[in-house]
């Protein structure tokens, strides 16, 4: 007792067993039959080894186990069976699943292959024989690894420094670099401490290895960062989106060109044998790029110690995130999964959601369509979701009101923070009927007064009834969720877009309500900074992705007369177009802008990446691809507004808070200066909206107030909730039916 494997091993060496020591246990026919007969196993070896005399071979040939539960160690060298029975112990201790027929091959590999020792042995890379072998190899590497040292490894495993990861290596054995190597382990470590995905540390390996591949080029291969500085990473973008073309090239061409080896020679070669070279995706050059800025920016003031400040990747020089080509969709109006509102309004007729199953399926789909939340944060919605807070509204005639709002309390995973959205009560009539249904279906879950027993339940628990859903706490799997969606685009009879065509129903899942939320938002007139707020967008820039100028939703009488009252940025009207002209212009409008505050911008490389790669930074007051028309008025005067309000207040604190100098004095001008040329859009849009037709000013008015069946009036108070206060209310549409209350 409390001797270790090594020590019991050193002092009770098991024998070495022969045919004749086990006859009666392991050749159960041996035993009383003629000593002339053998069992199978021993007859075949016997046939093998040229029939020699029974009686002296037996004395001296191994002996083969066939029963299940014996295992031969007694065959092996002293240093491999404590190996073997070590890396058998922690196999155990971790929980592995053991097959005795599986060990005994593979001890019977070691025994036939004459291996002193397990962890120097020439494994194969595969066999089910020498599976375990090789478990057991790497259970005994990491069993003597440092966790505090693995990161300074070439090769890091990734379950060492953080036992929460299966497995996973992150490799830096080709750069050559000691700075690239030191960064890229840094932010191993770090990523691992965090807990992030294995496969963003992964990336790590790969973004270092890209820019060692490059710093090659450079004089004394990059070894000295101060040398590299910030024009070596501006070669580096310039280099790697060479790459990124080589890629694309290599991947056109056949498999039997020879031109393809002359590029795979320009292209970081795979690790594992037989792969191929890497190549550069427009996502991996997007990933490529991203995460060593990351890498970069966690060793900036290493960095800036030893004199190489100037080694940093810049925001733009990152190219933005890749989205998939969707022509269609953009030419009729949507962005990507975006529903067309035909669409939209057949799912939300109640005979079509009557066909969803009563209770959590048919309520969840609803208020899905209803609010546009991610998937996530509606299967994770509270019990108690929602609260009422009092609203100042101002009235027609100048009075103020004072309201109750209810607003939908919900949790954004995505940026770990908590939002609010402003409901309609009909929204509120859903989770009001959900909350009902759980009443009802598992009065369990909720005391005598029907309020839940658990603080953390939720709106829609799924209904297996585990030891970890006891109180209605677990959510729906997403497959759940996919699966309601199959089911009900089956059951439909009818489902047809705006032209009266069939619909596509596998367009029709969870995340595509989302898109729907903003698009037919966009479509009622919702200003761009109010649809921020609603869809909980950080910065305009994601908004503006959500949606595009939808040519189908537009009044015909509006999208005729508007396209021959197109301003520039000076004011210069822009020439009529024909008919043909004006149709085509339309069309291209779903893909050939992108919304910008005031107008639409038309320059291709920021319209290709979603108005995220503006060449000169969003100077659209200054820019010659900007235009604008009427149906932009209520925005270039909210504009004008808030540019006004910010120039106020930096006179007001000009020569106390702001130091008076030229910056300062710049800046204020050039506020003025955009404001004038507001004005002057403005005003040239008022003309042109004087000088319509009864019927044609009548039409676009009521376009451009937005009275369709989705507006419903909410004050800006309630929108922005808390946030900050404006003076005069808003439109948000929210109901499906009836009219603006």
């Amino acid at each position: 007792m409390g001797l270790t494997v090594e020590e019991y091993l050193a002092t009770n060496p098991p024998p070495r067993p022969t045919l004749g020591d086990c006859v009666a246990r392991v050749c159960p026919r041996w035993a009383g039959l003629s000593r002339t007969r053998l069992c199978v196993a021993h007859q075949r070896r016997w046939f093998a080894d040229g029939r020699p005399d029974v009686e002296s071979w037996a004395r001296t040939a191994p002996a083969i186990y066939t029963t299940m539960g014996t295992v031969p160690l007694g065959e092996l060298d002293q240093v491999v069976r404590g190996q073997v029975l070590l890396a058998y112990e922690v196999q155990l201790r971790r929980g592995g699943r053991i097959s005795p027929a599986q060990v005994k091959s593979a001890v019977r590999w070691l025994i036939d292959h004459s291996v002193g020792d397990l962890l120097l042995a020439d494994l194969p890379a595969k066999g089910q024989t020498t599976t375990f072998l090789r478990v057991w190899r790497r259970l005994f590497e990491y069993r003597t690894a440092d966790r505090e040292s693995e990161h300074t490894r070439t090769v890091v495993r990734l379950n060492v420094l953080n036992p929460r990861y299966d497995g996973g290596k992150v490799d830096f054995s080709d750069v050559h670099a000691p700075w690239v190597l030191h960064l890229g382990q840094q932010h191993v470590l770090q990523m691992a401490a965090s807990g992030a995905s294995a496969a963003r540390m992964l990336l790590v390996g790969y973004a270092a290895r890209w820019f060692a591949m490059f710093l090659r080029t450079l004089p004394e291969e990059g070894r000295r960062p101060a040398a590299v500085g910030r024009a070596g990473m501006t070669m580096y973008v310039r280099w790697l989106a060479e790459r990124a073309r080589d890629t694309v090239i290599y991947e056109s061409l056949p498999r039997e060109d020879p031109a393809r080896d002359v590029i795979a020679e320009r292209l970081l070669p795979s690790l594992a044998s037989g792969h191929g070279p890497l190549l550069v995706t427009l996502p991996r050059h997007y990933e490529l790029l991203h995460i060593l800025r990351e890498t970069l920016d966690l060793g900036r003031a290493w960095l800036s110690g030893i004199g190489a400040g100037g080694v940093h990747l810049l925001a733009q020089d990152v190219p933005s995130v890749p989205d998939r080509d969707d022509t269609e969709s953009e030419l009729e109006g949507r962005s990507q999964d975006a529903l067309p509102e035909a669409v939209f309004l057949q799912l939300m007729e109640e005979e079509n959601l009557a066909l969803l199953p009563d209770g959590s399926p048919r309520n969840y789909v609803e208020l899905a369509l209803r609010t546009g939340r991610r998937p996530w944060e509606v299967r994770h919605l509270e019990f108690d979701c929602v609260e009422w807070h009092d609203v100042d509204v101002e009235a027609v005639d100048g009075s103020v009101q004072r309201r109750p709002y209810p607003f939908l309390i919900y949790w954004m995973q995505k940026v770990r923070r908590r939002h609010k959205l402003p409901l309609h009560p009909t929204d509120v009539a859903v989770i009001t009927r959900q909350q009902e249904h759980l009443r009802q279906r598992f009065p369990q879950w909720f005391d005598a007064d029907g309020r839940p027993l658990s603080p953390r339940m939720i709106l829609f628990p799924t209904t297996r009834l585990s030891r970890a859903n006891r109180l209605g706490e677990r959510p729906y799997d997403t497959g759940t969720v996919g699966n309601w969606l199959g089911v009900w685009m089956i059951a439909l009879d009818v489902l047809v877009d705006d032209q009266g065509n069939g619909f596509d129903r596998s367009r029709v899942f969870p995340y595509a309500f989302r898109h729907t939320y903003a698009q037919l938002r966009a479509n009622a007139g919702v200003p761009m900074e109010i649809l921020q707020v609603l869809m909980a967008h950080q910065m305009p820039s994601t908004t503006q992705i959500y949606y595009r100028v939808s040519h189908p939703r537009r009044v015909e009488a509006v999208r005729a007369i508007a396209a021959k009252y197109q301003f520039d940025v000076v004011g210069g009207r822009l020439r009529h177009r024909s008919g043909d002209e004006d149709l085509a212009l339309r069309v291209r409008a779903g893909v050939g802008s992108v919304p910008v505050p005031g107008g639409s911008c038309h320059e291709m490389n920021n319209v290709r990446a979603d108005g995220h790669g503006c060449p000169v930074y969003y100077r659209c007051f200054s820019c010659k691809f900007f235009t604008t028309n009427f149906s932009q008025l209520p925005e270039l005067r909210q504009l004008r507004d808030a540019k006004a309000q910010q120039l106020a207040l930096l006179e007001a604190a000009y020569g106390s808070v702001l130091t008076p100098n030229a910056l300062t004095r710049a800046n204020m001008e050039l506020l003025r200066q955009e404001i004038i040329q507001v004005d002057e859009l403005t005003a040239k849009c008022e003309t042109d909206l004087g000088s319509l037709t009864d019927s044609d000013r009548a039409t676009v008015e009521a376009w451009m107030h937005s009275r369709d069946r989705f507006v419903t009036v909410i004050p800006v108070a309630a929108v922005l909730a808390g946030r900050q206060q404006l003076d005069r209310p808003t439109t948000d549409p929210i109901l499906l039916t009836g009219e603006a209350q």
